[in-house]
C-alpha cells in the first residue's frame, strides 16, 4: 500500500463538477459527512477544478475515526447522593488515586457490557426494584454530568430503548450493578480487569 503525500496527483468523482476530474493531495479540515464536526488538517484528495474535497486516502482513516470517537455529547442525570457516593467508593475501591473522572470510565464499561449483552429488557427495571431499600430516595440530589463519545451515546439509547428506562433509572441500574460486583463481594470477580482499566485511563 503506497503512502501517499501533499502534491501527488490522482482522479476522483467530484459531485459539485459532475464527474471524474484531475486532483491534487492536499492537507485540509474536512467536515464530517452528517456535518457534526470536523477532522482538522488530514491529507485528502483536492479537486483541481473546483478545490472540493472529493475523497480521504486510507492513510487519514485513524485521524478521521479518533476525531469523531472525540466529539462529545453532554449527559445529565439527577440522582439521589448515594449513586454518586456509591459510584465514587467503587471507584476508591478499584484504585485509590482515581479522581471523579473515573466515574465516567467506570460507566462507560458498565453501559457497553451492557448494550454488547443480549439480557432481558426487564432486568434493569427489575435490579432497580430489588435494590431500593439499599438507596436512600430521600437524601439530597446530585447532579451527575458526563461527555460521552457519539458510540457511548448510542450504546445508552439502545439500551434505554430496549428496556423502556430513563437514562436516569438506567444509570441508576447500572450503579447497583457496580455496587453489587465491586463493592459487596470480598473479592470481586473483574477488580483485575477494572484495576487496568483504571490504569490505562490515566496513563
Amino acid at each position: 500500500m503506497k503512502l501517499l503525500r501533499a502534491g501527488d496527483k490522482g482522479q476522483g468523482i467530484c459531485d459539485h463538477c459532475k464527474g471524474i476530474v484531475e486532483a491534487t493531495f492536499q492537507y485540509r479540515d474536512v467536515p464530517f459527512s452528517d456535518g457534526k464536526g470536523v477532522v482538522k488538517d488530514i491529507l485528502a484528495l483536492v479537486c483541481d477544478t473546483c478545490g472540493e474535497v472529493i475523497a480521504t486516502p486510507a492513510q487519514s482513516t485513524p485521524a478521521i475515526r479518533t476525531a469523531r470517537e472525540t466529539a462529545t455529547k453532554p449527559i445529565e442525570v439527577s440522582l439521589p447522593a448515594p449513586f454518586i457516593e456509591t459510584l465514587d467508593l467503587a471507584a476508591f475501591r478499584i484504585d485509590p488515586q482515581a479522581t471523579t473522572e473515573f466515574r465516567k470510565r467506570l460507566l462507560a464499561y458498565y453501559i457497553h457490557r451492557a448494550a454488547e449483552t443480549d439480557h432481558p429488557p426487564e432486568q434493569f427495571a427489575d435490579r432497580i426494584a430489588r435494590n431500593a431499600g439499599r438507596f436512600d430516595g430521600s437524601a439530597p440530589k446530585r447532579r451527575l454530568s458526563l461527555k460521552v463519545t457519539p458510540r457511548l451515546n448510542d450504546e445508552i439509547n439502545k439500551i434505554t430503548k430496549r428496556s423502556n428506562l430513563t437514562k436516569s433509572d438506567l444509570i441508576k441500574s447500572l450503579v447497583m450493578q457496580i455496587d453489587l460486583e465491586i463493592l459487596q463481594p470480598k473479592s470481586p470477580a473483574n477488580l483485575g480487569e477494572l484495576r487496568r482499566l483504571a490504569a490505562v485511563a490515566s496513563a
